[in-house]
């Protein structure tokens, strides 16, 4: 049996989000730093008004509800509409359609923190929702069914790094020959219990996300969905030409504490990351960050980053869309293969005088980067639970 690891590769990237429907929309307001928060009602009495969001545009849902072969209006539990749109258009994306001889075995691995939310939330409130209705392995089998996959098909819910922990799974499976093909990453809907949540922790507020700076105060609450197609090197087509390739995703869990983050863990985690990639902490390009925009998240990050990755970009995608969740790590493994793709960094979306010192942070415009070779994107949750996947040039 070889010991050299099977080689994994990205060639098909769908997403929605705050941005549109589409990875070319995430990857347009990415590069030009163009945010499209609202304001959120506030979901209880005393709810302090002019919280801001991030919500999917009527539009973009409507797109997606279309590509499912569904009218306008008609009723869509949000994690699956959003889900399965962004499969069918990575699918798409890989040069593969559903029910392809390709999928027929793929493996579907979706990452979520809220699952089917407004479906539980509909039963809660005696909106008549049926039991089934709102269990998250719901989400992977319309996955599967809507990109004809019989294979392997399963939700992991790691709160907020869910989505990586998701192409954790994947790597093991696609390695240990299970399959060749994978399609993978992260949902989640708008969810009322963690509007509620946030709110009663004073983390969200009437100014948005602003990762690393000394400004930064709250959190800025999304929704979306990110699908990666992965394929080993002997699943690959003539003509397919992949965005990147995987070379790890690897989760840890600290469990110090239910929602401050452990810097120990989170190096913890940084370290293996890299001793699985094959790599040292110089090697690393740019970095997609968590960057809540937190006090205490980017403090750690932040503070990791100068000492051992000094020579990496930084860039934080939570300042343009908000913080998608369960979502999260799939709308910065998307944005870290199209930036190998397109040899760019996208800017964080905030005032450059503002960015803490001794921070390598993309701001104002794209940074062009015609030799990048190794992204690393990060996605770490409450409970301690910290993910981070690493991703090569494939050229």
């Amino acid at each position: 049996m070889s010991s050299t690891p099977v080689r994994l590769y990205v060639t098909g990237l769908g997403a929605i989000s705050p941005a549109g429907a589409g990875a070319d929309a995430l990857w347009k307001d990415l590069s030009t730093g163009t945010s499209r928060f609202v304001e959120l009602a506030p979901e209880y009495a005393g709810m302090k008004p002019g919280v801001l969001g991030g919500r999917v545009p009527q539009d973009a849902r409507e797109t997606a509800l279309r590509r499912l072969g569904l009218p306008a209006g008609a009723p869509a539990r949000t994690a699956s509409l959003f889900a399965e749109y962004a499969a069918l258009e990575a699918v798409a994306d890989a040069g593969l359609r559903p029910g392809d001889e390709t999928l027929r075995n793929a493996l579907v691995c979706v990452g979520t923190s809220d699952g089917q939310a407004d479906a539980l939330e509909d039963a809660v409130a005696g909106r008549g929702a049926g039991v089934d209705s709102f269990r998250s392995c719901s989400i992977s089998d319309g996955v599967a069914r809507s990109v004809g996959a019989a294979g392997p098909a399963f939700v992991v819910q790691n709160t907020c790094a869910s989505a990586n922990v998701a192409l954790s799974c994947a790597i093991e499976m696609l390695r240990a020959g299970v399959t060749d093909v994978a399609v993978v990453g992260g949902c989640d809907p708008y969810s009322v219990k963690n509007i509620i949540g946030f709110s009663s922790l004073q983390a969200i507020g009437p100014t948005p996300c602003r990762p690393f700076t000394r400004s930064r105060r709250y959190v800025t609450p999304s929704e979306g969905a990110g699908i990666l197609v992965l394929q080993t090197e002997r699943a690959l087509r003539d003509g397919q030409e992949p965005y990147a390739e995987l070379l790890a995703s690897s989760v840890g869990n600290d469990a110090s504490h239910p929602t401050a983050p452990d810097r120990a863990g989170v190096a913890a985690c940084h370290r293996l990351a890299l001793s699985e990639a094959g790599l040292e902490a110089d090697d690393i390009d740019v970095i997609f960050a968590h960057g809540t925009g937190s006090r205490a998240n980017d403090a750690i990050e932040g503070e990791l980053f100068a000492e051992q990755y000094p020579r990496a970009a930084v860039t934080a995608v939570k300042g343009t869309i908000g913080h998608l969740m369960g979502a999260a790590g799939a709308a910065g493994a998307v944005a870290a293969c199209l930036s190998l793709r397109h040899r760019l960094v996208p800017p964080t979306a905030v005032d450059p005088a503002d960015v803490e010192p001794g921070m390598n942070l993309v701001t104002g415009a794209p940074l062009a980067m015609p030799g990048m070779r190794y992204v690393q994107s990060n996605a770490f949750g409450f409970g301690g639970n910290n993910a981070i996947a690493v991703f090569r040039s494939p050229s």
